[in-house]
């Protein structure tokens, strides 16, 4: 297994496009703390922004890097000499977790950075709701790592990058028209606490976190749910 890791890692930290969706992501933290700022203050550390850019960049590096795997025979020679399916799920599920702390932590230092240097004042941040609410944060986008893995083990190539988009794309719009369409609507309220689109609304760190344990719940039955089925198809399924 730890040979596994190594070179699935290795070779996640060789792909360019996990560098040019870092700076992106950087780039985009900087645009989303620039349009949340009144009189030089900030109205919200962009946690809404984090929820929306992050899944679809890391998405697109999970697809990129899974269906290489598929297309190139990597994973016929991993099955070759001796790796079973349940650890190759996993390894691509520690790598890729290992993936999204690094997103989440480019994301952060940029929004944190920028506000800084533009002397921005940032005496309503408390730490407390800062720690909660980035906490729940990287929950809910790391959940969302799963369903990723799910898709690309389904589709097996590189159109899994699109079906993400387009996946995560349906999620904000389902959670930005359905938010105040269904506003006060305990059963919407709970379904938006599955995945980190239905909290765009939700999260920002000057306020602390409306009910963050049942969050953490949810997201942790919909991450471990996406988890299982990813390994259960899997193991069942003839590659092409």
């Amino acid at each position: 297994m730890s040979k596994l890791l190594n070179a699935d890692m290795s070779r996640i930290l060789k792909a360019k496009s996990l560098y040019y969706g870092m700076i992106i992501t950087a780039l985009l933290s900087v645009i989303f703390v620039l349009l949340n700022k009144e009189d030089n203050a900030f109205t919200s550390i962009p946690e809404g922004g984090a929820l929306l850019i992050l899944p679809i960049f890391i998405g697109a590096v999970i697809a990129l890097n899974i269906s290489t795997e598929f297309t190139s025979g990597a994973i016929r020679n991993k099955l070759i000499i001796g790796h079973s399916r349940v650890n190759i799920i996993l390894s691509w599920a520690i790598c890729f977790t290992l993936v999204t702390i690094l997103f989440f932590a480019v994301y952060e230092t940029a929004a944190f950075v920028s506000a800084s240097l533009l002397s921005y004042d940032l005496s309503a941040v408390h730490g407390d709701n800062v720690v909660k609410n980035l906490l729940l944060v990287f929950i809910l986008v790391l959940s969302n790592i799963f369903m990723s893995m799910l898709v690309c083990v389904i589709i097996e190539d590189v159109r899994s990058v699109a079906v993400m988009f387009l996946i995560q794309f349906s999620l904000m719009l389902f959670s930005t028209l359905g938010y105040e369409a269904l506003a006060g609507n305990e059963t919407a309220e709970l379904i938006f606490r599955f995945f980190p689109q239905g909290q765009l609304e939700s999260l920002s760190v000057l306020t602390a976190p409306d009910k963050p344990l049942l969050t953490v719940v949810c997201a942790v039955i919909s991450g471990a749910a996406m988890l299982i089925l990813t390994i259960v198809y899997f193991r069942k399924h003839d590659m092409k």
